[in-house]
C-alpha cells in the first residue's frame, strides 16, 4: 500500500538544506579566516625578518652614540667583565631586542676579542589581521651574525706628522713625542719627509727621534696609514658634526661634559678654529689656530696647519694629507704647503687622548660569510 498523506514534508526538508547550508557557509568563513590569519602571520614574519635586520645595522653603526646602547661594556677588550652588550633598538611598528655576546676573549690584536650578535626583530603593526583585529601572536624573526671588536684606531707616527713639511720659527714652544699619560712608547716629536723639517733659532724637537726626517714622501706617504679619500668622503670616519651645514661648539658645550663630549667635527673647507675644545678635529682643507685656543685629541688636516701664538695641542697631528689625493704644492712660493709653526705653542703626544677621541671609531667588525637567519631565540 502507498502512503499518500504527505503533509508537513517541506518543513523538514527547508530545515535540512538550511543546516546543509549553514555549515558550508561556516567551513568557508573557517578556511577565510585561516587562510587570512596564515598570510598575515607569513607577512608579519616578513615585516619582522627587516625589522630584526633594520636593528642589526643599527647597532653595529650606532653601538658608540651616547645614549644608544642601554647596557653596553665600556671595554669590549677587558676580559673581566661580563662580556655582554645589549640594546633595544626602536622601529616602526616593531622593535629588535640585539644581544652581542663574547665568546672569545681579547687575546691580542692579531686575535681580538669574538662576539656572537643576534637581534630578535618583533612586527607589532596591526595591519592584515581579519576585521582591523590585534593578533593574537606578533610576528618575530631572529638573525645574527659573528663579529670582532676592532681595536685599530690610528697609527701615531709622531706628535706632529707633516706630509708637506715644517717651518718651526722661534725658539721657544715644545713639539714632544714622550707620552703625556706615560702608557705608550715614546714617539717622534716632528715627522716630515727628508728635507722638509725648516728651523728659525736655536730649537729642537723632544722624542725619539727627536725629529724623523729619514724617509722619502713615498715612504712617509705609504706609512702613515690613513685612508684619506674615505676620511673625505665620511665612508671611513662618521662625524658627529659636519660644517656646514653644523655649527662648531663653543667652550661652554664641551665644559658641561668633558667625559662624553668628545665629538667628531668634519670641517668640509678651510677652518680657523675658534675656541677650544677636544674630540677629533677634521678639515679637508687648511686649519689656523690662533692665541690661546687648545685642542685636547685628534687633528687631521688636508691642507696647510698654520699655529700661531701661545696654544697647546695635546694627542696627536698630521697635516698635509691632501699630498695622498695627489696634490700638488703652489710652486710659486718655496715651501708654500709647509705646516707653519710661530711663537710658544705645545704639540704633545699624549695617547689617552688619542684613544678617547678615537673611541667612536672602535667597532664591531662583522667576519665574512657569518651571518645567519632563524636564529635560535633564548
Amino acid at each position: 500500500m502507498r502512503m499518500k498523506n504527505r503533509k508537513g514534508f517541506a518543513l523538514p526538508l527547508v530545515i535540512l538544506i538550511i543546516a546543509i547550508l549553514t555549515a558550508a557557509l561556516a567551513a568557508a568563513f573557517t578556511a577565510t579566516s585561516a587562510e587570512i590569519e596564515t598570510n598575515s602571520a607569513q607577512r608579519s614574519t616578513n615585516r619582522a625578518f627587516n625589522i630584526a635586520q633594520s636593528g642589526l645595522e643599527q647597532f653595529l653603526v650606532r653601538r658608540n652614540e651616547v645614549g644608544f646602547c642601554q647596557a653596553c661594556m665600556a671595554d669590549p677588550t677587558d676580559s673581566t667583565n661580563n662580556g655582554l652588550d645589549s640594546a633595544r633598538v626602536t622601529v616602526s611598528k616593531g622593535f629588535v631586542d640585539v644581544i652581542a655576546r663574547r665568546v672569545r676573549p681579547y687575546v691580542d690584536n692579531n686575535n681580538p676579542a669574538l662576539y656572537f650578535i643576534k637581534a630578535r626583530g618583533v612586527d607589532t603593526s596591526k595591519s592584515g589581521a581579519l576585521g582591523g583585529a590585534a593578533r593574537a601572536t606578533k610576528g618575530e624573526r631572529t638573525v645574527g651574525v659573528y663579529a670582532y671588536w676592532n681595536t685599530n684606531t690610528m697609527k701615531v707616527l709622531g706628535s706632529w706628522t707633516s706630509l708637506t713639511g715644517l717651518n718651526k720659527k722661534g725658539t721657544a714652544g715644545v713639539i714632544s713625542g714622550i707620552d703625556e699619560c706615560g702608557r705608550a712608547d715614546t714617539v717622534a716629536g716632528v715627522v716630515v719627509p727628508r728635507g722638509d723639517l725648516n728651523i728659525t733659532g736655536n730649537w729642537t724637537a723632544i722624542g725619539d727621534p727627536p725629529a724623523d726626517t729619514f724617509k722619502t714622501t713615498a715612504q712617509l706617504e705609504a706609512g702613515v696609514g690613513i685612508d684619506w679619500n674615505a676620511v673625505r668622503n665620511g665612508s671611513a670616519i662618521q662625524a658627529d658634526i659636519t660644517i656646514p651645514p653644523g655649527n662648531f661648539p663653543d667652550v661652554a658645550w664641551f665644559m658641561a661634559d668633558t667625559i662624553n663630549r668628545w665629538p667628531i667635527i668634519h670641517v668640509l673647507g678651510d677652518f680657523g678654529l675658534p675656541n677650544k675644545g677636544q674630540g677629533m678635529l677634521i678639515v679637508d682643507g687648511d686649519l689656523s689656530i690662533n692665541g690661546s685656543d687648545m685642542w685636547d685629541g685628534v687633528i687631521l688636516v688636508g691642507g696647510k696647519l698654520t699655529s700661531n701664538g701661545i696654544n697647546t695641542v695635546a694627542g696627536a697631528t698630521v697635516s698635509g694629507l691632501n699630498k695622498l689625493l695627489g696634490a700638488t704644492p703652489d710652486t710659486s712660493e718655496i715651501n708654500s704647503d709647509n705646516a707653519i709653526a710661530n711663537g710658544n705653542k705645545n704639540f704633545l703626544y699624549n695617547s689617552c687622548k688619542v684613544s678617547r677621541a678615537t673611541t667612536a671609531m672602535r667597532s664591531y667588525k662583522v667576519m665574512p660569510n657569518t651571518w645567519m637567519d632563524n636564529v635560535v631565540s633564548w
